[in-house]
């Protein structure tokens, strides 16, 4: 049995804990960080999962990373892209943008032209300590960015609101890439309805739209008028197969999957979320 640290008693930690409680291969050990204090069983493990809040992702993983520990590490990777950069640099540390493993992701096409995309949630009072952007946002603009490999940003536009906190609640963005390829981005954590949603236009002219929650997808194409095709989306549990993902790289048992974002991936992704952070600062 492989036994990974789980850094964090959280709400993802809690996640964590309970997909985890009764397997037979992975072997999770809880541990809340007093700060400077290691847990006596450290040695035993493999790799740790760090869901912490952001702001303690960068001191915790270097921590892990220096005694030779692999990482998997909480999205956004840290708060702070020179932090980011660093962890960037090391070769065993990943990041858990979940998103990656919904299997409706699937039905989003590579290199999309055009996508909107909505990502609303109801206000949940659960101690926030990042905006909107690096809370919810960054999911998709993670997504975006590994839909479309090795397309540059060229252009980020975006506006933003503060409602329930003193940080943005409620943000807009659009995101232009070098092939002209361009995504519109709405995050709110102040909604009445959750939601979350792509609409993607291929370039071959071919339309879909993907439930994210709902894990459903629809492709439209027009031969003499709308024909629509329900696409199937094969059942998963998102955070269950990341970890196995995670666990099978220790184990060297498995080729690497595509869909771990390593900690250069994480740092584009804060990267682009600062952007777009940035912009909504110069607009309010």
């Amino acid at each position: 049995m492989l036994t990974l640290g789980l850094i964090g008693a959280g709400r993802m930690g809690r996640n964590y804990q309970r997909i985890f409680a009764a397997d037979t291969e992975i072997r999770l050990d809880p541990w809340d960080p007093p700060l400077g204090i290691e847990p006596a069983w450290l040695p035993e493990w493999r790799g740790a999962i760090i869901a912490t809040p952001t702001l303690s992702h960068y001191d915790i993983a270097q921590r892990m990373v220096a005694r030779g520990l692999p990482v998997l590490v909480e999205k956004p990777v840290t708060a702070e892209l020179v932090h980011a950069d660093r962890l960037a640099a090391q070769t065993t540390c990943w990041v858990g943008h979940v998103e990656r493993y919904n299997p409706a992701v699937a039905a989003i096409p590579v290199a999309p032209r055009f996508v909107q995309v909505e990502r609303l949630a109801e206000w949940v009072d659960r101690g926030v300590d990042v905006d909107v952007v690096l809370d919810l946002m960054i999911h998709d603009l993670d997504l975006f960015l590994h839909r479309s490999p090795g397309d540059d940003v060229v252009d980020v536009r975006a506006n933003g609101v503060c409602v329930a906190t003193d940080a943005i609640d409620l943000a807009q963005a659009r995101v232009e890439l070098a092939s002209g390829a361009v995504g519109t981005f709405t995050a709110s954590r102040v909604s009445r309805k959750a939601s979350r949603t792509w609409r993607a236009f291929a370039a071959d002219r071919s339309y879909v739209s993907v439930d994210l929650a709902g894990k459903t997808a629809v492709r439209l194409e027009w031969d003499g008028g709308p024909r629509e095709t329900a696409l199937a989306i094969a059942p998963a549990n998102a955070l269950e197969d990341q970890v196995r993902a995670f666990a099978g790289m220790i184990r060297g048992d498995a080729p690497p999957d595509a869909r771990l974002a390593t900690a250069a991936q994480g740092r584009d992704a804060l990267a682009l979320a600062l952007r777009v952070r940035a912009a909504i600062g110069g607009a309010r």
